[in-house]
């Protein structure tokens, strides 16, 4: 029977680590929710500039996400929040909307978080595994190669207008002549600056070990880690102060990102429809979810692909419950909805600095979204400062590190067969679209795992002796996409087998289900090889192989269940024939 306890964790799993909870826990989470708050603050203003929304949206997708994953959400380092790719995707898919891309962007997080939910109900985590590693790495590379592109003209200074990855390029190299000198010199000062206080973590030191034997680090060394995992903070306050200083002496050498409103967001239902104003027609719910199309299956798509990777790549060995992660980021755009959010999942920075800082529980994320909340209490006012050469330099260095290069070696040296869904689904991804990419990826995989399921490997073996025969053991399930294949490459067999042969056993012991489809082939090939007089036996011990084959092939079949039984319902028993007077040619179909 269930306990209390047994049954608040599995349906609140914040109540297992409650029941735990120490100060030494307590500790630890607060350290790393500053940290991550440290360097979620700065992102998630460039994502929301990268989404098409003023800054403040950023920090109202990241209120929600970490208070609601303390309590739904199993894996200690996973932080809910903007990412730049569903940024990116956001923008694709509501900067077009006639009633307003806010709007918009509000509604695809509610009915997002609606099916990412479901999915999560109904247990529908299975589905996932479908989507290859050869896939993600493609896709995730070539998401972070269009993100990076799409911020090209806030690095240069340009003013133009492009949806895709060819058109970025085509509208940058068009408006080439207009580069602003300030924002470029500004844009790559900032890249060179946040990638060498990058590398500073190597000479650091987490503040809190996770060995259980730590040795004592010294204080210069946590004070240079400090420093690498909040040089976004950093960088984005040192270059709206310098920005500062220059319009008090009327200057404006940069393009800065526009004025904001501060206090705590409002709670507003995301459903409410737009209501009429000076003398135009309302819009309806129903013409809102008409305008955003697909977009509602597509966002939460990518959004569990990336939750459930990275959930994985951070549970330290143990199950992960993608179910839960599925509820989990499903409630966390639910609730983030009602307060201005637009679609969030976990980020693998983040989780990775998280993890660094020593994380113990989710509850750290209750620590990140104080941090938020009083980012956007106290320091709204100061937005208009940030140059957005700089959010471009923030971003850039975030995505830059999610192409991985090294895994196509990889893929190479293991499989080569992998490379051409990883290639057709890069390729894709840049030329065709982000989501269209990925589905073409998943197609591809399909297909080829139809196409091996179509064609299993069948070991022939030629045996002779006082009796000779062909044996066909077959691998695998038998169901209509390789039924046809198997009976045709056994009966192909038997004909370049000659005249010496006139038995067939097929060896069903390794078969643990076979169709309709599969059973009335075997029917057809009973009897075209008792047109060439030749006959077959079946060996299955299994006793719904057995069941099925007599149903399909009626009163023709001889179904034998284990060898014994073979050697003794045949004439010359195959036990009587010493090793030196049987031959046996082995081949693999």
């Amino acid at each position: 029977m269930i306990n209390t306890w047994e049954l608040m964790a599995r349906l609140l799993p914040i109540w297992k680590f409650i029941k735990k909870y120490n100060g030494a826990d307590a500790l630890c989470d607060l350290v790393a929710g500053i940290t991550v708050g440290l360097t979620l603050i700065p992102q998630v203003i460039a994502y929301a500039s990268l989404a098409g929304l003023e800054p403040q949206y950023g920090l109202y997708s990241a209120l929600c996400g970490g208070i609601v994953y303390a309590i739904f959400g199993t894996i200690p380092e996973l932080n809910i929040a903007p990412t730049a790719l569903l940024s990116l995707l956001t923008y694709q898919y509501t900067h077009k909307v006639t009633f307003g891309n806010v709007k918009a962007a509000i509604m695809l997080t509610f009915f997002a978080g609606i099916l990412e939910l479901l999915c999560g109900i109904l247990h529908l985590g299975f589905l996932i595994d479908f989507v290859s590693t050869p896939v993600v790495s493609a896709f995730t590379s070539a998401g972070a190669i269009t993100i990076a592109s799409s911020q090209i003209k806030n690095l240069f200074g340009l003013k133009y207008n492009a949806e895709n990855f060819i058109q970025v390029w085509k509208n940058f190299f068009m408006h080439i002549s207009e580069v602003q000198l300030w924002d470029t010199a500004l844009g790559f000062g900032c890249i060179i600056v946040l990638l060498a206080m990058r590398t500073l973590k190597d000479y650091g030191e987490p503040p809190v070990s996770t060995e259980k034997t730590p040795e004592k680090s010294s204080t210069y060394k946590k004070i240079i880690w400090f420093i690498s995992v909040g040089r976004n903070a950093m960088v984005v306050v040192g270059c709206a102060f310098m920005a500062y200083i220059f319009k008090i002496y009327d200057h404006k050498p940069f393009a800065l990102t526009s004025k904001v409103p501060s206090g705590f967001p409002s709670f507003s239902v995301p459903l409410k429809p737009i209501e009429a104003s000076n003398g135009t027609s309302g819009t309806d719910i129903s013409q809102m979810l008409a305008e955003l199309g697909y977009s509602i299956a597509v966002i939460p798509f990518i959004a569990i692909i990336a939750n459930v990777g990275i959930a994985k790549a951070f549970a330290h060995g143990k199950v992960v419950d993608a179910s839960q992660e599925m509820v989990a980021v499903g409630l966390c755009n639910i609730a983030g909805s009602f307060f201005g959010s637009y679609p969030v999942n976990a980020s693998f920075s983040r989780a990775a600095v998280s993890s660094a800082s020593g994380v113990r529980t989710p509850l750290s994320g209750i620590y990140t979204g104080i941090m938020v909340m009083l980012a956007f209490t106290f320091l709204t006012p100061y937005f208009p400062y940030i140059p957005k050469a700089t959010l471009a330099a923030v971003i850039i260095c975030a995505v830059v590190f999610m192409v991985e290069v090294a895994i196509t070696k990889m893929i190479w040296r293991i499989n080569r067969l992998d490379m051409i869904p990883f290639i057709i689904t890069f390729i894709c991804c840049l030329l065709m679209g982000i989501e269209v990419g990925i589905l073409i990826g998943i197609l591809v995989e399909v297909c080829k795992l139809m196409y091996f399921t179509s064609r299993p490997k069948i070991m022939v073996k030629k045996i002779h002796g006082r009796r000779t025969y062909v044996r066909v053991t077959l691998n695998s399930l038998v169901f209509f996409s390789s039924a046809e294949y198997c009976r045709e490459k056994i009966f192909q067999c038997v004909l370049d087998s000659g005249q010496m042969f006139s038995l067939v056993l097929v060896d069903c012991t390794q078969t643990t289900d076979m169709d309709f489809t599969a059973g009335k082939c075997f029917e057809s090939l009973i009897k075209d090889l008792k047109k060439i007089d030749k006959s077959l036996i079946f060996l299955a011990s299994n006793e719904h192989i057995s069941k099925m084959l007599q149903a399909s092939c009626g009163k023709d079949v001889v179904i034998c269940k284990s060898e014994e039984e073979f050697d003794v319902s045949c004439p010359g028993k195959i036990n009587a024939v010493s090793n030196g007077d049987m031959e046996t040619v082995t081949t693999q179909m």
